[in-house]
């Protein structure tokens, strides 16, 4: 789709993409993780859209520079932006928190299927769930400002997170 859209009318819409560049990954991990309900199918999806979203929110300057806007067109004409002047109006920030809010509901959709995954599983998509989301953090310590710099998660930090998922306490 990246070849012949360059923007998405609606959610559902950019749901559509995301379906055959995010979700479908989610689904395709679910048999390596081998998750105790099946259940657990939906909310890997939400992981996967999840991801997706916290790269968009978190790109928009550098896909406006490719000529894309993954931002739903309704959104952007709902809070009154101009995402091409690449202002950090008071419309802006709160077209980004209505975004956000929207992330973090399907992280914590996705947490619910984290939680059906075995234990060695979980620990790797728990870690990979807490850095992407730290993205949105970022986003908001900077006071939602994606022009002036790209939001990334310091490396420390990064280090930090993983070895507290990862690592096993007790063994």
């Amino acid at each position: 789709m990246d070849l012949t859209v360059d923007r998405y009318e609606t959610w559902a819409d950019l749901l559509d993409y995301m379906d055959g560049s995010a979700a479908v990954i989610g689904e395709m991990m679910l048999p390596i993780l081998e998750p105790a309900d099946t259940a657990a199918f939906g909310h890997a999806r939400d992981l996967g859209n999840a991801f997706q979203l916290t790269n968009f929110l978190r790109d928009i300057n550098e896909d406006l520079e490719r000529g894309r806007v993954y931002v739903p067109q309704e959104d952007i004409r709902r809070f009154g932006v101009d995402l091409h002047s690449r202002q950090c109006s008071p419309q802006f920030v709160e077209l980004m928190k209505f975004e956000i809010a929207r992330c973090r509901e399907l992280y914590a959709s996705a947490d619910l299927g984290i939680a059906m995954l075995p234990a060695r599983s979980a620990r790797c998509i728990r870690a990979a769930r807490k850095l992407y989301s730290r993205i949105l953090e970022r986003i908001e310590a900077q006071k939602y400002d994606v022009f002036a710099r790209r939001a990334s998660v310091p490396t420390w930090q990064k280090a930090l997170v993983v070895g507290r998922l990862i690592v096993p306490f007790g063994g």
